[in-house]
C-alpha cells in the first residue's frame, strides 16, 4: 500500500493521546508505523503469519505502546482487549466475520481498508439490491462514509479489483439489540427472504429461527409499527432492531 493512501487511512481515525487502537493484520507494520507518529496511548497490532511475528516484534521493541498479538484474529477474544479505535487493512477474505466481529465489541471510530464492493455493501441504503444482514448490523450504529476509492496499482501484489478506505463513526444515539449474537442470527434468517413481506418473512424464519410469540402476537406487533405489509429489504435497520426486540422481550 503506497505511503499517500496509509496517512490517508490512519489520519480518518482522528487519533488522540487517550486512544487505544486496534491493528488486524500488522504485516510489516506499515500502518503501525504512521499509527504510531500520533500521541496514542497503545496499539495492539494482530498478525498471524508466523515469518513476520518475530520481525513486526524486533521492529517495535522499544516502543511500550505496541502490543504484537501473534495469533488468528477469528481466534482472538476481543473483549479481553481494550481498544477505542480501529485502524487495518485486515484480509478481504474473512471481512464478513471480521465485521460481525467488530461489531459485536463496538468501537467510537474505524478506519479500515476493504474491497470497493464490501464498504458499499455495508454503506448499502433500504431499498437497494446490496441492503443485507451487516448493513442493518453497520447502519444502525455507525455513519459510514467512503473516504476514498484505492486502485489496485496502490497495492502488491495488486488485487483485481478497486479497493476503499472506509470510515465508520458511532451514532450519539444507538437502539441496541437486546442480544447481539441472536440478532445477527435473527439476520441472517430473515435476510434469507429479503424480497417478501415482514409478515411472510418472519412466518418462513419461524422453521429456521423459532419465535417465542404466537401468530397473533406477531400480527399485532406488525400492525403496531405499520409494517405488516412492508418488504423486509424496505426496512430501516432502526425499525429492524426495535422488531427483534418486540419480539424476543422478556
Amino acid at each position: 500500500m503506497n505511503e499517500a493512501v496509509v496517512k490517508a487511512l490512519v489520519d480518518a481515525a482522528e487519533l488522540k493521546k487517550s486512544d487505544s487502537v486496534l491493528e488486524i493484520g500488522a504485516g510489516t507494520g506499515i500502518i503501525t508505523r504512521e499509527i504510531l507518529k500520533h500521541p496514542i496511548k497503545e496499539v495492539h497490532a494482530i498478525e498471524v503469519h508466523d515469518r513476520l511475528i518475530p520481525l513486526l516484534k524486533k521492529s517495535f521493541e522499544n516502543d511500550s505502546r505496541v502490543r504484537i498479538l501473534g495469533e488468528d484474529f477469528l481466534q482472538t477474544d476481543l473483549h479481553a482487549i481494550s481498544f477505542t479505535k480501529v485502524v487495518s487493512s485486515p484480509p478481504y477474505a474473512i471481512s464478513d466475520d471480521i465485521m460481525y466481529a467488530l461489531f459485536r465489541k463496538g468501537f467510537s471510530i474505524a478506519s479500515l481498508v476493504w474491497q470497493l464492493e464490501f464498504a458499499e455493501k455495508l454503506l448499502a441504503p433500504p431499498g437497494s439490491g446490496e441492503y443485507h444482514a451487516l448493513s442493518v448490523l453497520c447502519q444502525n450504529a455507525y455513519n459510514g462514509t467512503i473516504l476514498q476509492k484505492i486502485s489496485p496499482q496502490s497495492f502488491y501484489p495488486s488485487p483485481q479489483q478497486f479497493s476503499a478506505i472506509l470510515v465508520l463513526k458511532r451514532k450519539k444515539k444507538v437502539l441496541e439489540p437486546s442480544n447481539y449474537d441472536s440478532f445477527v442470527k435473527f439476520l441472517k434468517t430473515i435476510f434469507r427472504f429479503r424480497n417478501k413481506t415482514i409478515s411472510n418473512v418472519l412466518n418462513q424464519a419461524q422453521r429456521h429461527f423459532p419465535i417465542p410469540k404466537s401468530a397473533e402476537k406477531i400480527q399485532e406487533v406488525l400492525r403496531k409499527m405499520k409494517i405488516d405489509d412492508v418488504k423486509l429489504f424496505l426496512l430501516e435497520p432502526e425499525e429492524i432492531v426495535k422488531l427483534f426486540n418486540t419480539l424476543f422481550e422478556k
